[in-house]
């Protein structure tokens, strides 16, 4: 409020001092309080907008930290969900390595060089007449362990490690 004041005061003196020595007039004062009451309410309402204006801003830094924070948490979450896909990528991945290594194609195979021992079937119903054997290993099928041919269904096979298995009757799944 000072300010106003001090305005009021200073425009008092340039008209006292502007009138040349000629006598103050209540006219002359009443115009100068009329200013000085002018600019001291502009000087408020002045005051008031920039309290105004300081507030909402206040409020929209507010409203700003906590939308940083939102998405501060947002973004962890995330950083979360990521790690967890990627493991269960992972371990998709594992299990999908696993099925392949536990397929054995047609073909003639090493238990243990080129395919796991373990229990095998076939993944689908034979359909006509196929033939399977499992021979001792390096005697290149002249010692047959075990064979079939087979007219249908799912043939099941156990291999060991030392074998060879001769696989004409489709895909077989480790079990």
């Amino acid at each position: 409020m000072w300010p106003a004041a001090t305005a009021g005061a200073l425009v008092l003196g340039v008209a006292i001092g502007g009138a040349g020595g000629d006598e103050v007039t209540s006219e002359d004062l009443d115009v100068v309080a009329d200013e000085r009451d002018t600019l001291a309410q502009q000087l408020e309402e002045a005051q008031d907008a920039g309290q105004r204006a300081q507030d909402e801003l206040s409020a929209q830094q507010t409203t700003i930290d906590a939308r940083a924070a939102e998405l501060d948490d947002r973004e962890a979450e995330l950083g979360e969900r990521s790690t967890a896909l990627d493991e269960r990528e992972a371990a998709v991945t594992q299990t999908e390595e696993a099925v392949a290594a536990g397929r054995v194609e047609i073909g003639t195979w090493t238990v243990g060089v080129d395919i796991q021992p373990g229990t095998y079937r076939t993944a689908e119903a034979v359909t006509s007449t196929c033939y399977w054997g499992i021979y001792r290993s390096g005697t290149n099928g002249d010692d047959i362990i075990q064979n079939d041919i087979v007219q249908g269904g799912f043939p099941t096979v156990t291999l060991q490690e030392g074998q060879d298995f001769e696989n004409g009757c489709g895909v077989f799944v480790k079990q």
